[in-house]
């Protein structure tokens, strides 16, 4: 991307109740090629709505009447939002658990200034390029795909016009560099644009769609392994996000032997990630069978967004998984964070005291590889090797990827 000053005049809004802050953050802004506007006083959200959405939000978490975190959630229920740069006095957690929360929202996030604020970082934060992407998750536009609203018979066309597609993001062995597999991502090619999980996937889990859409995407992974295969390429581990709904049907061992023996693919090289998320608390022995049945034909089983949720130790102990898979949030943070850098830590090191896999994803800058290498993580995926591919992209990516490396 060129640099501002050939660009059209980007917007940046300061909210600050500190008026000298504010003054100083305009003037840096101003001098980066930004038309500036300040707020010292903020007395409802509504005051947000008054004026045109700047493309950078400088934001001091803590003000007398509206607060930080009111905006940010605020920030989260528009279709188009601005990128955020945190600002507070308060200790680094307070400034993380706001990144967090903007992250869960979708809110894009550019970086993050303790008081008193670093004039250089301000800077460099205000040079990045804009991003349309963070670690797989899209940002909303203003482009008609972004406001669409789905219903369940938009979705049931989808599924019946092969519309839902798997792309797949690399996985790299972190201390050989080889490629170790890929994990298969849904993407929905709607007849208006390319639209993103977060997007459908709350609306196809509502309406138990789910089911449909899982088998299509393991149907179409274990496709692509032969495809891929027959091109050359070594054997590659494929990584699926497996439904809480499909771990009640007592049936899918069954199906995926049947569908092991028409794509002629070996169950070994097929990782089956269950998120954290979905609810495994109680350990239903229904889901307990269903993953005792799948380890028993040699699949591995993987738990997503391991440390977001409360049961992991739990669910490490009672049912068989050979895979931890560190949440991104943890990776994105570790080098600014004590907190997330000691749960990565602690991750990786109960992985090889256990004897599983451990995946970091996230990974967008060789600082955090490194940071993970030296923790003894064993895969990484992330932006600083690729994003999600559709496969043809894919294979051509892993063609040159192997004969670089």
């Amino acid at each position: 991307m060129s640099d501002f000053s050939t660009e059209p005049t980007k917007r940046l809004l300061v909210i600050d109740d500190e008026r000298e802050i504010c003054g100083l953050v305009a003037e840096i802004a101003e001098m980066q090629g930004f038309s500036c506007e300040q707020c010292s006083v903020l007395s409802s959200l509504d005051e947000l709505t008054l004026c045109p959405m700047p493309d950078i939000l400088v934001l001091d978490l803590s003000m007398p009447d509206v607060d930080g975190i009111e905006v940010i959630n605020h920030l989260g229920s528009l279709p188009v939002k601005p990128q955020l740069i945190l600002m507070t006095g308060f200790e680094r957690s307070v400034l993380d658990g706001a990144h967090k929360l903007a992250d869960r929202l979708h809110v894009p996030v550019l970086g993050q200034l303790n008081k008193p604020i670093s004039l250089n970082t301000l800077t460099e934060l205000l040079k990045q390029p804009f991003i349309k992407q963070n670690q797989g998750q899209t940002l909303p536009s203003s482009s008609t795909i972004a406001a669409l609203k789905f219903n369940p018979e938009d979705i049931q066309t989808g599924l019946q016009q092969n519309e839902f597609i798997a792309y797949y993001q690399p996985q790299i062995n972190l201390k050989t560099g080889e490629l170790h597999g890929a994990e298969a991502l849904v993407r929905w090619h709607h007849p208006n644009g390319l639209i993103m999980p977060d997007d459908f996937l709350p609306l196809i889990e509502s309406n138990q769609q789910i089911l449909l859409l899982t088998e299509s995407v393991i149907e179409q992974a274990l496709k692509q392994m032969t495809i891929w295969l027959e091109s050359g390429l070594p054997p590659l581990q494929i990584s699926i996000n497996l439904s809480a709904a499909y771990l009640y049907e007592l049936d899918l061992p069954a199906l995926m032997t049947r569908l092991l023996k028409r794509y002629q693919a070996p169950a070994d090289m097929i990782t089956f990630e269950i998120t954290e998320r979905i609810g495994l608390s109680d350990h239903n022995q229904a889901v307990s069978d269903t993953l005792t049945r799948l380890r028993l034909k040699s699949f591995s089983l993987s738990i997503d967004d391991f440390g977001t949720g409360y049961s992991s130790l739990s669910q490490l102990n009672q049912l068989p998984f050979n895979e931890i898979k560190i949440d991104k949030s943890f990776v994105f943070h570790m080098l600014s964070s004590p907190i997330s850098k000691a749960i990565v830590e602690s991750s990786v090191t109960l992985s090889h005291q256990l004897g599983v896999r451990c995946v970091a994803e996230g990974i967008e800058t060789e600082e955090m590889k490194q940071a993970l290498c030296k923790m003894g993580c064993h895969i990484g995926q992330g932006y600083l090797y690729s994003k999600a591919l559709p496969p043809d992209e894919f294979l051509n990516w892993t063609e040159n990827y192997i004969s670089e490396n």
